[in-house]
């Protein structure tokens, strides 16, 4: 198969200069009048927004634009946001689970990945094995980072509750989503 680029890792070719194209984007005096005149629709938008927050290539953007508004109340927008980036999670969530599941049983059982989890199972009791997986799970979502990875992490290799994951997604992504509006 013949590569789209010459780079070795187009995809994070893209996402960089996504995040970089987006920057400048957001250094232009007009698109920040642009998101101001969305007043009457900044609910809305701010939910668009959300929803944008989670997915890969557009974080970037949806990042931008939360710096770019003032909200007058930057804990209801957040909680507003939160609500967007939630069910882009619970699709990415719902996607992996049904999509990648026999895959992720045939790399559970690959040489390198027995070895890396008797490795770490070793090291690390259960307990706060698990603690690790959720908060960097947690921290992932609330970042400005792409979701997915987090998420595919969940789906894959814990056994949690869809409901269980709503709350740790909406948490996190509200906190993401807050600490970008007070900047």
């Amino acid at each position: 198969m013949k590569r789209l680029f010459i780079f070795t890792y187009p995809k994070l070719t893209l996402y960089v200069i996504a995040v970089i194209g987006t920057y400048f984007v957001f250094q232009i005096p007009s698109v920040s009048s642009a998101i101001a005149s969305f007043d009457n629709l900044i609910y809305l938008t701010v939910f668009f927004a959300g929803l944008l927050y989670s997915a890969g290539f557009s974080t970037a953007l949806a990042t931008g634009f939360f710096l770019a508004i003032n909200p007058a109340n930057p804990f209801a927008f957040a909680l507003i946001a939160g609500l967007g980036a939630l069910v882009a999670d619970l699709g990415i969530f719902s996607f992996i689970r049904l999509s990648f599941m026999g895959e992720f049983k045939r790399l559970k059982k690959t040489a390198f990945i027995r070895h890396l989890n008797s490795a770490f199972i070793y090291i690390v009791p259960g307990k706060v094995r698990n603690f690790f997986v959720y908060v960097f799970v947690a921290i992932v979502i609330a970042s400005p980072l792409p979701d997915e990875l987090a998420v595919a992490m969940l789906a894959g290799f814990t056994k949690l509750h869809p409901y269980s994951f709503m709350i740790m997604s909406y948490v996190g992504n509200v906190i993401g989503i807050f600490l970008l509006l007070l900047i």
